[in-house]
């Protein structure tokens, strides 16, 4: 397997994770009023998914956990307050605005990358790297007034967590397996907020019943299959910080599938040069 196969990996990664969110905005609409035990069965639901298809493929080991159980003991407090603190800030603020501020990950990889796992980015795939998050803010804003607070705040703590997580990500993987490192990353992170929330598990049957439950789990589906594209490819290729910057072309994608198949055409022309300028970060990053 060469180190290029990444690129398809991702993307696979791209693809879904745009259905994934697509999913989530036509199916899932009234959901947020109970945003943390959404998330815990979108995790949890999503985590089982991966653990019984790694059971299957026969990729599921628990025998080097203890090789880097300090990292996946951050995994799993970085993620469940990460999810957290996204659902609180998209309590509070419109999707754009969170959108924006949570592409802000991408420079926290770098970052952590950078000092933790000697990962430097050239100066070209640097350029590439900012000209994607660029892009991503002019598709994604929409307010003419810049503010920051408390639900800012919290899209950034969120940002802090899941970029610091890709660094950590790129670590634990050296020792263990995707599925094993992803039933571990989603399902015991919900479980943790399940201890926390305990208020919030007597809304979980809301989501088991039998219409919410068949959109749920096609969501669910398409998660699993962008969160092992995304590790697979960090297995592969080890450069946590440009798997990321590839990631947010995720957003462009949800932009042009809302416009094709939700006919969400305001804004267009903005639109349009936003993704123009994300294409030639993502040449210049490749």
């Amino acid at each position: 397997m060469t180190d290029s196969i990444w690129i398809p990996i991702m993307a696979v990664n791209v693809i879904s994770f745009s259905l994934t969110t697509l999913l989530q905005k036509v199916l899932l609409k009234g959901t947020q009023s109970k945003p943390i035990s959404y998330a815990i069965v979108y995790q949890l639901l999503s985590g089982t998914l991966i653990l019984l298809l790694g059971l299957v493929l026969g990729q599921i080991t628990f025998l080097h956990i203890m090789k880097s159980w300090i990292s996946i003991l951050i995994t799993v407090f970085l993620l469940a307050f990460g999810n957290l603190f996204i659902f609180k800030s998209l309590k509070t603020i419109e999707a754009s605005k969170y959108t924006v501020v949570f592409s802000t990950r991408l420079f926290f990889t770098i970052l952590a990358s950078s000092f933790l796992l000697s990962e430097l980015l050239s100066f070209k795939q640097l350029i590439g790297a900012v000209g994607i998050f660029i892009g991503v803010v002019i598709v994604s804003w929409k307010s003419r007034n810049i503010t920051f607070g408390k639900g800012e705040f919290f899209a950034l703590l969120a940002a802090i967590c899941f970029g610091l997580n890709n660094t950590n990500a790129g670590y634990v993987l050296r020792s263990l397996d995707v599925y094993t490192y992803l039933s571990l990353a989603l399902v015991v992170p919900a479980l943790l907020l399940s201890i926390i929330y305990p208020k919030e598990i007597q809304y979980i049957p809301h989501f088991l019943e039998k219409k919410m439950f068949g959109k749920l789990f096609l969501l669910c589906v398409f998660n699993a299959l962008a969160n092992i594209a995304f590790f697979t490819a960090l297995k592969i290729h080890h450069y946590a910080s440009q798997l990321t910057a590839v990631n947010l072309i995720s957003i462009i994608l949800t932009v042009i599938l809302s416009i094709i198949l939700l006919r969400e055409r305001s804004n267009f022309y903005q639109k349009l040069i936003g993704t123009i300028v994300t294409f030639l970060g993502l040449l210049l990053l490749l």
